[in-house]
């Protein structure tokens, strides 16, 4: 920390900050001002430091998308997380610099993710989008990378940012279809091995067998879930209650299955018996694991236990999403009695009201799955008062996102 000379003029020349002409035994200034001269002439330091230290900022575009992720993974807010998307999410930023696409869609993904706070678009946010689209279209493009884990994970990143900033546009398109694809010529080779591909196709293949349900172009290998060990989104599920069971609907092999009952519902009905038997076993465990809380709100609870409430949550809704199907087709098939088929469907959109209304603690990410429940429920009743209801939930949810004002 080395001394550098500073002024030399008398205190009162300094004070005033006015140039001193250091005469003797009187400056001008003060001899003008009749005021004594004190300090002129004399050599003064001021001390610095000789090692600046400089902040070290990204280099890169893929050290400032990498920046950018691990910020914003850093977030433990379960309405803001965006560990919802995914166990792999954190392990992407080292997984950056080996794709374009995965780098631009981090970079989209970053940009946009400011948007879940402050519902405020802007220019640079479309720009990352439009560049993320332009990479993913050029990898698509490419046997090289085309069904590469990375391009799978930039496709994904790009569903989520279509979600943030085009949620409430007129159309939005749906790229099932392409992951389908993806996932498919994976499980031709058998070359995606490791826990983070598992993790990311496991995610996926859930997304996309649910979407197969009402777009029935998505044909999905059933390698992809008959060789597989996971649950798919049972696993957050396992109760550690005695006696109940895992959730046995919300394993990947059962949606495939439920897929395929939507394709051919006449010709699949003593199956779709049969799975309603299992689906009413399984909500009434679903609902025993979310009862405990329920009635807690989101203050009470550690962050441990946010995050297993949102999931259940999450896993609740999607059961009773698979009921509706089940119980419209035994209703339009008149299989079994219908006032009790009736009364099952009524008590389904209670439901929906219910978790709706308890899930808005969590908003925007944590609860990002409701509308899609809100608006299944909406076709599965006529009843004014809950269409009323289900409608204010639906627009409280969409007024998260800046397109949906």
């Amino acid at each position: 920390m080395p001394g550098v000379p500073s002024s030399c003029g008398c205190n009162a020349c300094r004070q005033s900050k006015k140039k001193c002409d250091q005469l003797t035994p009187s400056c001008s200034r003060c001899t003008r001002l009749g005021i004594h001269c004190v300090g002129s002439g004399e050599r003064r330091y001021k001390f610095i430091s000789a090692l600046q230290l400089s902040r070290k900022v990204p280099s890169s575009r893929i050290d400032q998308g990498a920046s950018g992720l691990v910020s914003a993974l850093q977030v433990t807010d379960v309405r803001f997380e965006l560990g919802i998307y995914g166990p792999f999410m954190a392990e992407l930023p080292r997984r950056l610099g080996r794709n374009e696409a995965l780098d631009a869609s981090v970079r989209a993904l970053t940009k946009a993710y400011p948007s879940v706070h402050s519902h405020q678009l802007t220019p640079d946010m479309y720009k990352s989008y439009g560049e993320a689209l332009r990479h993913l279209c050029t990898a698509l493009g490419n046997p090289a990378t085309a069904t590469s884990i990375e391009t799978l994970c930039a496709v994904y990143l790009v569903v989520i940012c279509q979600g943030w900033i085009r949620r409430g546009a007129d159309f939005i398109p749906s790229h099932g279809e392409a992951i389908a694809h993806l996932l498919n010529a994976a499980a031709e080779r058998q070359d995606w091995q490791g826990q983070f591909e598992a993790e990311v196709s496991n995610t996926l293949l859930v997304l996309v067998l649910l979407e197969s349900f009402s777009n029935h172009k998505i044909k999905l290998d059933t390698r992809l879930w008959a060789s597989s060990t996971s649950p798919a989104i049972a696993k957050p599920f396992r109760p550690p209650m005695k006696g109940i069971s895992e959730i046995e609907c919300l394993r990947a092999s059962s949606l495939a299955a439920i897929s395929g009952y939507t394709r051919n519902i006449q010709g699949s009905l003593p199956e779709i018996v049969t799975f309603h038997e299992v689906w009413q076993v399984d909500l009434a465990n679903m609902k025993a694991l979310l009862s405990g809380m329920s009635n807690m709100a989101a203050s009470e609870l550690t962050l441990a236990q946010r995050r297993i409430h949102v999931r259940r949550q999450t896993g609740y809704g999607t059961l009773l999403l698979l009921g509706m199907m089940a119980n419209w087709a035994l209703r339009a098939f008149v299989i079994g009695d219908m006032h009790t088929l009736e009364l099952e469907i009524a008590m389904i959109v209670d439901e929906v009201v219910e978790l709706a209304e308890q899930a808005i603690q969590y908003r925007p990410l944590g609860s990002s799955a409701m509308p899609g429940f809100i608006n299944a429920a909406k076709a599965m009743t006529t009843n004014m008062t809950k269409l009323d209801r289900l409608e204010e939930l639906l627009q409280s949810y969409q007024s998260d996102f800046p397109l949906c004002h």
